[in-house]
């Protein structure tokens, strides 16, 4: 999910089947500034589609909420809060284990919680900031990154046991040694992570 412009791993080397992207922010979408070609699909919104300098040459246009089968896995796109020019999506994924995970990598809300969050397994959200808050406001507008202890609430509120951070910021790099500590019902996540569900 996202290639950004400052990937670490060239996509020969990672060889992922499909890459689904949730905005076009630099760091979660390359056609701003490269002419990337590739065979595998890209799946983003039209929004996403048109912000950028370049297109995907394999890109297949995906809509809020509804569902796309991808391999053996169930993919719905939802709507979240993240960015007034560049609107975001999240993933909520089915695994064939009867699984799901949610994937929020920026966002300050999420419209729609009790249909994206009830029986949810794996919270996968934005690690931008522990308790700061990043949320600023435009007119009637709010956009930025809502912080990891908002964030773990609503996942105790949906009973989802499996709390992972990813897009860490700099506040919770600093405290990384303490925040299991802190914070023991989720990690951080890191380069090269598996994870088995």
């Amino acid at each position: 999910i996202d290639y950004g412009l400052k990937h670490k791993y060239k996509l020969e080397e990672i060889k992922p089947d499909v890459i689904l992207i949730t905005h076009a922010h630099p760091d979660h979408y390359s056609w701003l500034e490269e002419d990337i070609k590739i065979k595998i699909p890209v799946y983003l919104t039209e929004d996403t589609l048109n912000y950028g300098k370049y297109r995907p040459n394999n890109c297949k246009i995906i809509s809020l909420n509804d569902r796309y089968n991808l391999n053996s896995l169930e993919i719905i796109p939802y709507q979240v809060l993240h960015s007034i020019r560049c609107p975001a999506v999240g993933f909520k994924i089915r695994i064939p284990e009867n699984k799901t995970l949610v994937y929020n990598p920026d966002l300050v809300d999420i419209l729609d919680k009790k249909e994206i969050l009830a029986g949810v397994n794996y919270y996968i959200g934005d690690g931008s900031s522990l308790k700061t808050n990043l949320v600023r406001r435009k007119g009637d507008k709010f956009f930025g990154h809502t912080r990891i202890t908002t964030q773990i609430n609503w996942c105790k509120k949906y009973n989802i046991k499996n709390i992972i951070f990813t897009h860490l910021g700099k506040e919770v790099i600093k405290k990384e040694e303490d925040f299991s500590k802190e914070f023991p019902e989720a990690i951080l996540a890191y380069d090269e992570m598996e994870l088995t569900i």
